[in-house]
């Protein structure tokens, strides 16, 4: 529905680009984000809103970010990132300008705006790490996230001091 990968092809891209990046000793960060309220985007402008809203997220997503990076719907409202050759700083600073983007250009549904924002956790992966092992971390610092506060950023505790919050 959306054009962006779905868990079948989020493993296989992985598995491309953990390996490209153990084969180089390069840096793959993951990013896990969930759209803030979108329950009520669906229970407030019905479902195929909901799906536009959905459609529009993965748009600014392939605008904002690189050719090299990997947006795949992970289920209902969540989106995993793949950030090849990328630090855990950059990673999250990529996450926040998506951040920014979003806010910036609002879905627009019959020509009003309905403004979207996600909270997000990223990720470092560790050499060898498998996909499940990344994704718990940063489900885990999204979670996190979601409960510090909405549209915020916050990176894998055990990639970094687990105060460090992107607001």
């Amino acid at each position: 529905m959306t054009g962006a990968l779905n868990r079948r092809g989020l493993s296989a891209a992985f598995a491309r680009e953990s390996a490209r990046a153990d084969r180089h000793g390069a840096s793959l960060c993951m990013a896990m984000l969930d759209l803030d309220g979108f329950k009520g985007v669906n229970d407030t402008y019905g479902h195929q809103a909901g799906d536009n809203v959905l459609l529009h997220l993965v748009n600014l997503a392939r605008e904002t970010l690189r050719p090299s990076d990997v947006i795949a719907r992970y289920g209902g409202e969540e989106f995993v990132i793949l950030l090849p050759s990328t630090g855990l700083d950059s990673g999250a600073e990529t996450i926040r300008r998506l951040q920014r983007t979003l806010v910036n250009n609002p879905y627009l549904h019959h020509g009003k705006p309905i403004q979207i924002t996600f909270s997000a956790g990223v990720a470092l992966r560790k050499q060898s790490e498998p996909e499940t092992a990344l994704i718990e971390r940063s489900d885990e610092a999204m979670y996190r996230a979601k409960n510090a506060s909405k549209n915020c950023v916050m990176t894998s505790p055990s990639d970094q001091d687990p105060s460090k919050q992107i607001p």
